[in-house]
């Protein structure tokens, strides 16, 4: 690795990305309800960007933006699940990591797993996530609490700031649905546990600046927090994101401090989730890279006009997950244009809540404006529709996995984006009914949850969101007969756009001990996303059962492929190599599983049973004892007396 470049400033670099988040809903941005004494001191020491904007209201992609300085469009990651940042983009980890700086990532969220690309650049990527409760039918996957990725960032920056520079994301999920803000927390905001999980995020993130603080002082430390995007919160009839354009989703806080820039400074020019690279980069005094669309806000700090006039937005969310059309829009600091089957203009400055489509009596200024979309996307009336591929992995990747024997590994699925079909205005109903079935605090009974989704997909039967939300449903209703029937019905109508269906369709059958049908729709899952680790560790167990086990290893083979660090597949590995009598192989497998996760209780029992056979009691009782000491009672209470038994089996320590 490279030193430095004497001509870039060797700054620490720190970008904090809050999940979700709503720039009025702190207290900087001036929202009276809530405490954020963290972010809001942060704005007193630097710049506020008051009318911040992401290019999509979802998080993989908005990230993709941030980090390459270029549109969704033309990085090509569309949308969460489906698609992975090509090599080929470069990005601000990529450009520091070249001139000696250290990089470090920590996320809180499955979605931003470098299965997906985002993990470029990055010496250290950390995306370990919760081990998925078996007995929860959630479709979500685990994610984490903000105090345990700052706990991780802390650790990093104990062990490795030094001499070198640094940058440091660290990401943060907590604002997002399903939201449950931890006391006090979740008291002290009762009846809005958005708030709550805001203050709550406030209070690590003040944990995070302590420990910088201590490894690098202001004047060699640039801090960026913003978001990723918004929340809708019932505005136009969304009560989440990625399905409007609107900018109760699009409008992110941006808050930025270090040496050179003035303090409690407020921006009201027009801010892009694209500019961060090219700010950063100036702050740094590097070289933007080619490719960046994105502008330096820095000439704004100094009152002097910068090139943001135009903020592309797009979402590919209701094409591909509800079957409806997808939607594009131009924004500027005083209009807002979306393209859709019935398009919608709206005067910002005079309706910034977007309440009033002024379209027909604007039609000069929404030419204008399709235009600059045109331009910007080469898309629109009279132009071919947009081709895009969804390719979970990339190039790479898929000549690994296919020297291991995946014949389908990378198929690439296509979509046209032609602009046409259902306007998701005309579906709000639905959302409401999703809305009613879904949120928690509702508490609404199991009965009318289940009706509303049952209505909802009797109105929209193409939609493929609902066929997962009702299956859900039944399924915590212990009505895995039903689910069952619904799953096969999608699979069948071709209403699905990724692999979770034929997932549920696995358990379900596994808890059936149709194993051999459920080995199929595992098989099916993985033609979809080939990435799912999860669902690659889960197939090798099926196999396993089934004696079928050079596929088992095959299969595990290519988990590591993706993610060296599963400590599943390790476990999965350990366990064949010890069953060809392979004991050095088990033991390192099973070794490195648990470095990797101490809680995955199946390897010390594992371990506990090839030190038996190999005549090494005192490790064979250790791991039995440590297995005891871990393992809860209520998911492990067959293996505890399985356990507790062969210790009683090795006899006394020393006899």
């Amino acid at each position: 690795m490279t030193q430095p470049d004497k001509k870039w400033q060797p700054l620490n670099v720190v970008v904090i990305t809050i999940d979700t988040l709503r720039a009025d809903h702190l207290g900087c941005y001036g929202y009276p309800k809530i405490a954020t004494p963290n972010l809001d001191r942060l704005a007193s020491q630097g710049v506020l960007f008051e009318n911040a904007v992401a290019q999509t209201p979802l998080t993989p992609p908005s990230h993709a933006s941030m980090f390459t300085g270029t549109n969704p469009n033309v990085h090509q990651v569309r949308g969460t699940g489906g698609f992975v940042l090509d090599a080929s983009k470069v990005t601000l980890a990529e450009v520091l990591q070249q001139r000696g700086w250290q990089t470090a990532a920590f996320v809180g969220a499955p979605v931003l797993k470098r299965t997906f690309g985002l993990n470029q650049g990055f010496e250290t990527y950390d995306d370990r996530m919760p081990e998925p409760d078996p007995s929860k039918t959630s479709l979500e996957n685990p994610s984490l609490r903000a105090g345990t990725v700052v706990d991780r960032a802390v650790e990093w920056l104990d062990r490795h700031a030094g001499p070198k520079p640094f940058l440091l994301w660290v990401h943060v999920y907590d604002p997002h649905a399903p939201l449950d803000p931890p006391s006090p927390f979740r008291e002290r905001y009762a009846g809005r546990p958005y708030d709550g999980e805001i203050a709550y995020v406030d209070q690590e993130i003040g944990r995070l600046f302590e420990n910088i603080a201590k490894k690098s002082s202001p004047q060699q430390t640039v801090v960026v927090v913003m978001s990723d995007h918004g929340e809708s919160l019932s505005e136009h009839g969304e009560y989440s994101h990625g399905v409007f354009l609107y900018d109760a989703t699009l409008h992110i806080p941006w808050i930025m401090t270090g040496p050179g820039l003035p303090a409690a400074q407020r921006v009201k020019e027009q801010a892009r989730t694209i500019d961060l690279l090219p700010t950063l980069l100036g702050v740094i005094g590097g070289e933007v890279p080619a490719a960046s669309q994105g502008s330096s806000l820095l000439p704004a700090l100094a009152g002097k006009p910068v090139e943001t006039t135009y903020s592309y937005a797009e979402t590919l969310y209701p094409k591909i997950n509800m079957g409806w059309a997808e939607l594009r829009g131009i924004r500027s600091s005083k209009w807002k244009y979306i393209r859709a089957p019935r398009s919608e203009l709206y005067d910002l400055e005079t309706d910034p809540g977007e309440v009033s489509n002024v379209l027909e009596s604007h039609r000069d200024e929404a030419k204008r404006l399709e235009g600059e979309l045109a331009r910007l996307t080469a898309t629109g009336e009279g132009k071919p529709a947009e081709r895009v591929d969804m390719k979970s992995i990339n190039a790479e990747t898929e000549k690994q996995l296919r020297s291991l024997g995946y014949v389908s590994a990378g198929a690439t699925k296509n979509l046209e984006l032609t602009g046409k079909g259902i306007d998701p205005k005309d579906r709000v109903h639905i959302l409401e009914l999703i809305d009613e079935a879904s949120t928690p605090q509702k508490n609404l009974p199991g009965p009318q949850r289940l009706r509303a989704l049952e209505q909802a997909l009797k109105e929209d039967p193409a939609n493929p969101l609902l066929y997962y939300f009702l299956g859900e449903a039944y399924e915590k209703n212990n009505r895995d007969a039903e689910a069952l029937k619904l799953y096969e019905t999608a699979v069948k109508k071709k209403v699905t756009t990724n692999n979770r269906v034929f997932v549920r369709m696995a358990l379900i059958y596994g808890r059936q001990g149709r194993i051999d049908e459920g080995i199929a729709a595992f098989e099916g899952a993985l033609d979809a996303d080939p990435t799912d680790t999860e669902t690659q560790n889960r197939l090798a167990v099926a196999y396993l059962m089934r004696g079928r086990f050079p596929e088992a290893e095959r299969l595990l083979q290519g988990v590591l492929v993706l993610h060296e660090e599963d400590a599943q597949a390790h476990n999965s590995l350990g366990w064949l190599a010890m069953r060809k009598a392979d004991s050095a192989g088990a033991i390192r497998h099973f070794e490195r599983a648990l470095t990797l996760n101490p809680e995955l209780m199946e390897v010390y029992v594992n371990l506990g049973m090839l030190y038996k056979r190999n005549g090494d009691l005192a490790q064979a009782r250790t791991n039995f004892e440590a297995f005891l000491a871990r393992a809860p009672v209520g998911k492990y209470r067959d293996s505890i007396q399985r356990v507790q038994q062969e210790l009683q089996g090795l006899g006394r320590p020393g006899s």
